[in-house]
């Protein structure tokens, strides 16, 4: 029994045709009788190919017919087919005059490929070339993946004049096919550079930096986390940390539904959802960095600060832009008895020096000095005489009672 290829209705067919991005769509309107997966698969590339590259194309009601005209059966040994060893295939020679340059599957020469371009924030932006069969995360592994600044929620897709918006982020998450779109010949895709990011951390099942797309709100920003965890309090509220001109702020947001749901996010939020361990504790909510920003850079030769003087250990340390003189000596171990506490001196790189206030500002490269206590050689002679006038006077003691 030859495999049969029934087209439910023309118009199906027709409309499919029209567009191209979807010619799957239009291979799904066939019913495949008594035909196995493996040989159902390899009959619909053969199909696809010859669709494709047919000169002259128009979507009519013939060309279901025209395409089963051309396959034929062949007995493929090891391979079954109902009770007879056959599959249905198109025949090279056929195949190469429908589409030149295309090989059936097992063939040493290269099959029917697309050309497409990948470009913008991809480790390797190139122009490559795919199976037809391709979809777009095929093509972003070939250019490397997207890299870090990369935005997965805007990839521009370009085709015949026309460009499409995708939320490849989507297709990661939810396993949206819409969004990972089959290629076709001299597509472009262009990733653009992420914006409007936000950090969520805390009680989350899925913490880390998000792109907002259609997200507004923190009832959004939890859902695109994935949900809270077992972990995440209630009582205590969520923090939301901006960083602005005018310096940071901690906006308090009550942990219902409906107060999340008021709360509009900005660009460079982070959100701290609440644990229940830790719910009675202070934090001071410094951050190292902002989202979506690049990591802290400083003009300068040196990035760390220098202890030196009287302290237990000097030395280099790490530069922290929310640390004062009071932390970095502590990170020294703190002053030493012959400390001059109130003669501490900060040093900055190319020269000079200022006294230590309350309202120094410690920077990159500087070097804070603490001085000892010292005594003049006229003090230290005179402190020498009179400890050695107070020995021989005890000793003149115990030699005059031990006498007597």
């Amino acid at each position: 029994m030859i495999p049969v290829i029934k087209a439910e209705a023309a118009e199906s067919f027709t409309l499919s045709l029209t567009k191209l991005d979807d010619i799957a769509t239009g291979i799904s309107h066939f019913q495949y009788e008594n035909m196995e997966s493996s040989i159902k698969k390899k009959l619909c590339g053969c199909l696809v190919a010859i669709l494709l590259t047919q000169p002259g194309l128009s979507a009519s009601a013939q060309e279901p017919e025209q395409a089963q005209r051309i396959l034929q059966p062949r007995r493929i040994e090891g391979s079954s087919f109902g009770t007879r060893k056959e599959e249905a295939i198109l025949p090279q020679e056929k195949l190469q005059q429908q589409a030149p340059g295309f090989m059936m599957p097992g063939s040493t020469q290269m099959g029917l490929t697309y050309q497409v371009h990948v470009l913008g924030e991809v480790h390797k932006p190139g122009t490559y070339r795919v199976p037809a069969s391709s979809r777009l995360s095929e093509a972003l592994d070939k250019a490397g993946g997207i890299q870090g600044q990369g935005s997965r929620r805007r990839i521009a897709l370009r085709r015949g004049g026309r460009e499409r918006g995708i939320d490849y982020l989507s297709f990661e998450l939810y396993g949206n096919l819409d969004a990972n779109p089959y290629l076709l010949d001299n597509d472009v895709v262009r990733v653009p550079l992420q914006r409007n990011v936000v950090l969520i951390e805390g009680t989350i099942k899925r913490p880390g930096n998000y792109e907002l797309r259609d997200e507004k709100n923190l009832e959004d920003l939890l859902k695109l986390a994935g949900g809270p965890t077992p972990g995440m309090g209630i009582s205590a509220p969520i923090k939301v940390i901006r960083i602005s001109d005018e310096g940071k702020e901690v906006v308090e947001v009550e942990n219902n539904k409906v107060r999340r749901e008021q709360f509009l996010l900005r660009d460079a939020d982070t959100v701290v959802f609440p644990h229940i361990l830790t719910a009675n504790r202070k934090f001071d909510y410094n951050l190292a960095s902002l989202p979506g920003d690049n990591e802290l850079f400083y003009p300068s030769y040196d990035e760390r600060i220098f202890v030196l003087g009287a302290v237990a250990k000097p030395g280099p340390y790490p530069f922290t832009p929310y640390y004062d003189i009071q932390q970095y000596l502590t990170l020294a171990g703190g002053t030493t008895r012959l400390a001059k506490v109130k003669k501490i001196q900060v040093l900055v790189p190319g020269g000079g020096s200022q006294p230590w206030t309350a309202e120094t500002q410690i920077n990159p490269g500087n070097t804070i000095f603490v001085p000892e206590k010292y005594m003049s050689a006229e003090s230290v002679l005179a402190l020498v005489l009179a400890l050695t006038t107070t020995v021989l006077g005890i000793t003149t003691t115990i030699l005059t009672i031990n006498n007597n």
